[in-house]
């Protein structure tokens, strides 16, 4: 089973999943059996692939957001000095 899946987070997937809900579909029983089994793990590693993505871009944006945090830290522990 996958997840909700909303267009705008998971753009690149978005024919694998019409695709595969249309196997579903079609193939009622069948599914069962292993008929959509290659658009399944087809539409799993597209998916993987993707938050792999969007996991570095996070990172990066986390890193960048604390040395932001950091370099406050460090201001305000400059300033804290100055003034004893």
């Amino acid at each position: 089973m996958h997840p909700a899946l909303a267009d705008h987070i998971n753009p690149g997937c978005v024919d694998l999943v019409e695709r595969l809900m249309t196997c579903h579909t079609e193939n009622s029983w069948a599914r069962f059996f292993g008929k959509c089994n290659a658009l399944s793990e087809a539409l799993n590693r597209c998916l993987g692939d993707e938050f792999e993505v969007r996991r570095k871009k996070q990172l990066v944006e986390a890193r960048t957001r604390r040395s932001q945090v950091e370099a406050k830290w460090a201001e305000q522990r400059e300033d804290d000095r100055q003034h004893e």
